[in-house]
């Protein structure tokens, strides 16, 4: 799971991712001649003729440099870390966990998985990836001094409490057998660990970082702007604000990719309609784009394909401050805002309001008729603000506790979505009418993610929260996952604390039974709608633009670059 803004973003109101998950509306730049599409004139037939050695993505907004897998927040640093790292076990096309770079074995009372890995694999400075590699990646996570969002996903490993206490040097439960051998021993079941330690989490070489303390390795600036992965490609080039280009690794194990430069450039989607056009990106997300904007593109030659996204977006609270403590407060803010409003004229009906913290495509989301769905009621809002002690005294249209203080707030949003900055002043001015005074701040992705997730420096904020293959939310809404120390980028960001959701998180984790584990993924879903530590806004459609003349390329929910090594351009 990753709350990106991936927070993720690129869809609406992004974090995840993230992993969590959309931020800058600078033009950037356009990449070197060297590495630029060859100059064409514009076609109608598939958005011109791109080199046939270089595919062009759009990013809106810029990386933030945080190149590096067990520590990047973010849905852009994301997506190039899938070009260059690479995992245990991957994902097909039909979301089936299949070996990569390793074979794998799973004992009979799920606690034991042992990883073989294949033989030939090598880092981009030539070093052989071992046992090793994998055994100092999945330790890290538990150490003392990490920092990054991880830990979850061993913390079920045996002897990782200890490790991650400071009462062990490394977690029992991992053992290296030999060179391209690893085993992992989990202390009772855990669900989603041959997709949370095989699939979903890249590898990291043990020679670069294993003499850098753990709690520095956030301030290695060079090393994550230089990464040294075993993916397909191998970053070339990074210019901050304005691309990133990556080069075909030429010893990749599964053999050279079949498109030699990948290049994530940054656009606008402003400009991005005449650039698919006119060939000078190949691939955008458009979701945030109008209809007639879609079709113009499709006329074009252009392709369009639509699927459920991984992304949910939201407007969290900072629980931490008296303000929002009050659960009154949070649920008059919730009935407020007419979240199905903005789905039929922001994103034109593509994408559905949630109402509980996970996918409402997810196997785990409750059926129909189990949540309160919030229908904006401002006499309810208004009286249950009434209720919290916040009435108009003075006759100014803005509530006042008994102090006298007004209510007033600051919601801060990312720059470079116009579905996202649509959707800033239409909360405004919605909780405006229910004598709530807020106050917008936009800001550059990397600024925001620094003030609210690191620092918890925010009344409200709008971000996105993404997903795994297996929906767990324990990452996000655990108590444990939540710290109000500043510069702890912990993925609970609003510092929701709630012991009964954290025992039946902790349950849902224990068992490996699809039908228990959704019945309390129910349960936790119905104690977050009615504590509202967040607005759980929607969960937008993706709607990806692409040139024609582009092969093998087939997007879908979970698994847009599943198979980037054989994306081919004509």
């Amino acid at each position: 799971m990753k709350r990106l803004m991936t927070l993720a973003l690129a869809l609406l109101l992004m974090l995840g991712a993230a992993a969590c998950g959309n931020t800058v509306t600078d033009e950037g730049g356009n990449p070197p001649a060297s590495q630029a599409p060859a100059g064409t004139e514009p076609s109608g037939e598939g958005g011109g003729t791109a080199a046939k050695d270089t595919i062009i993505y759009a990013f809106w907004n810029a990386p933030s440099g945080v190149l590096q897998p067990l520590l990047v927040d973010d849905e852009y640093d994301g997506a190039i870390l899938k070009f260059t790292f690479d995992t245990l076990l991957a994902y097909d096309k039909e979301l089936n966990v299949v070996p990569n770079m390793a074979e794998y074995t799973m004992s009979e009372d799920q606690k034991t998985l042992t990883f073989t890995l294949k033989e030939g694999i090598k880092w981009h400075d030539g070093e052989p990836v071992t046992a090793e590699d994998v055994a100092f990646t999945f330790n890290a996570m538990a150490d003392p001094g990490y920092t990054g969002p991880r830990y979850g996903d061993v913390e079920g490993l045996k002897g990782a409490k200890a490790y991650h206490n400071g009462e062990a040097d490394h977690i029992e439960g991992i053992t290296v057998v030999d060179e391209r051998t690893v085993v992992f021993e989990f202390e009772q079941p855990y669900a989603p660990g041959l997709t949370k330690i095989g699939a979903d989490r890249a590898i990291i070489p043990k020679h670069i970082w294993e003499n850098i303390p753990i709690a520095d390795w956030s301030k290695q600036t060079e090393l994550m702007n230089q990464p040294i992965g075993c993916g397909p490609y191998v970053l070339k080039e990074n210019v901050p604000g304005q691309y990133v280009s990556l080069e075909a690794f030429p010893d990749y194990f599964k053999g050279e990719a079949q498109t030699k430069n990948v290049i994530f450039k940054v656009s606008n989607q402003d400009t991005v309609v005449a650039e698919l056009i006119n060939g000078e990106i190949d691939i955008a997300d458009i979701s945030s784009l109008k209809s007639q904007d879609i079709q113009a593109l499709e006329d074009a030659g252009i392709k369009v394909v639509s699927y459920p996204g991984i992304t949910s977006q939201y407007m969290g609270m900072n629980l931490r401050e008296p303000i929002f403590q009050d659960v009154k407060v949070r649920q008059a803010i919730t009935y407020a805002i007419d979240r199905k409003l903005m789905v039929e004229k922001l994103l034109e009906g593509r994408g559905e309001v949630v109402q509980a913290p996970l996918l409402p495509n997810s196997w785990a989301y409750p059926e129909p008729g189990v949540l309160n769905e919030y229908d904006v009621d401002l006499d309810k809002a208004r009286s249950l603000l009434a209720e919290a002690g916040w009435e108009d005294r003075n006759g100014d249209g803005v509530v006042e506790n008994e102090a006298g203080e007004p209510f007033h707030v600051t919601l801060k949003y990312p720059q470079g979505n116009k579905t996202r900055e649509q959707c800033a002043p239409i909360i405004q001015a919605s909780l405006k009418e229910i004598g709530i005074d807020v106050e917008l701040q936009i800001m550059e992705f990397a600024a925001l993610l620094d003030e609210v997730m690191a620092n918890h420096e925010f009344d409200m904020y709008l971000m996105g929260s993404s997903l795994d293959t297996d929906p767990d939310p324990k990452p996000i809404w655990h108590s444990d996952s939540s710290s109000d120390e500043k510069g702890n980028s912990a993925w609970n960001i609003v510092a929701y604390r709630n012991p009964e959701a954290d025992r039946v998180m902790d349950e849902a984790l224990a068992t490996t039974d699809v039908a228990v584990r959704k019945e309390l993924y129910k349960e936790f879903c119905i104690m977050v709608n009615e504590d509202c530590p967040e607005v759980l806004l929607f969960a937008p459609d993706v709607i990806k633009a692409y040139n024609a003349s582009i092969e093998n390329y087939e997007p879908s929910t979970f698994n847009d670059y599943y198979n980037r090594e054989n994306w081919v351009i004509k």
